[in-house]
């Protein structure tokens, strides 16, 4: 990877090009009296792996069976 390359590159996410299947789970934890998830995605652009924050806004009932054995109905 060129210098230039790597300085220009800020890793920008978009819903579009990311996928649930393509995503991992790290950690859920709290802080500052909120809850957090941070997951590791694939950058669109360079394929590094990137780790996301994202505070959990909302939370509501999901008519999803444990375990989920058929991962597939749940992202379609």
């Amino acid at each position: 990877m060129t210098s230039d390359y790597t300085r220009d590159h800020e890793h920008e996410l978009e819903a579009e090009y990311l996928s649930a299947a393509d995503a991992v789970v790290l950690d859920i934890y709290e802080a500052d009296g909120a809850l957090f998830v941070d997951v590791v995605v694939p950058c669109p652009t360079c394929s590094e792996p990137l780790r996301a924050s994202a505070r959990v806004r909302e939370v509501v009932d999901a008519d999803i069976e444990f375990p989920i054995d058929d991962a597939e109905d749940v992202y379609d």
